[in-house]
């Protein structure tokens, strides 16, 4: 089947490293900041994060922690993707290349995030990559101001999810999936990296 080229949609991404990662982080973070006449106190309020923390990431002198970025895209009413910088059109084809992908490294416990595949509209698919070090684990992760569910599958490793009070063992190959409607974290039980995959669906906003 024929597509034309005005129904296809590459993805540029960021390709971003650490460095320019934190470089461009600041000023997206004050433009949506600023964007909803938001400031430094009410955002801190809105995230739970402290103002001190959200000032200096604008200023780009701290990289936070997956779990604070998580706190602060769900005071913004944004996806984490959208916070990283993920700005996808909306296309019939919508083609993401490899090598242009946003990554994020958690600098306190080498975690790693990349976006395999960011939606073009709300309501459609996110499919987002964890590589998770050995015994290592994310923290508690907030839930989302806009409905979401996910679905992991992790295809090589053991993997623990924290889901509320709840706790499941995936094993290699296991599949599980959830409304994020509670906290919940993702730890790594053996030794060697786990690598596992996030494929969510959010309904109702960003």
């Amino acid at each position: 089947m024929h597509i034309s080229p005005q129904t296809i949609t590459e993805n540029e991404g960021s390709g971003e490293s650490g460095d320019e990662l934190l470089s461009t982080l600041g000023p997206r973070l004050r433009e949506l900041r600023r964007t909803q006449n938001l400031t430094l106190e009410m955002l801190a309020h809105r995230a739970q994060v402290s103002r001190a923390m959200i000032s200096k990431i604008e200023r780009g002198e701290k990289m936070p922690t997956v779990g604070i970025l998580v706190r602060i895209a769900t005071g913004l009413n944004v996806s984490l993707s959208a916070l990283l910088g993920e700005q996808p059109q909306s296309a019939a084809v919508q083609l993401q290349r490899a090598n242009r992908r946003t990554r994020f490294r958690d600098p306190s416990t080498g975690f790693e995030r990349e976006a395999v595949f960011s939606p073009a509209e709300a309501g459609d698919v996110e499919l987002v990559r964890h590589v998770l070090p050995g015994l290592q684990s994310t923290g508690l992760l907030s839930p989302y101001p806009v409905p979401t569910r996910k679905l992991i599958f992790s295809p090589s490793g053991p993997l623990v999810v924290k889901i509320g009070d709840e706790t499941f063992w995936m094993e290699p190959g296991d599949a599980l999936r959830f409304d994020v409607t509670s906290a919940y974290s993702f730890s790594n039980p053996e030794a060697a990296p786990v690598s596992y995959y996030l494929f969510m669906s959010r309904h109702g906003g960003a």
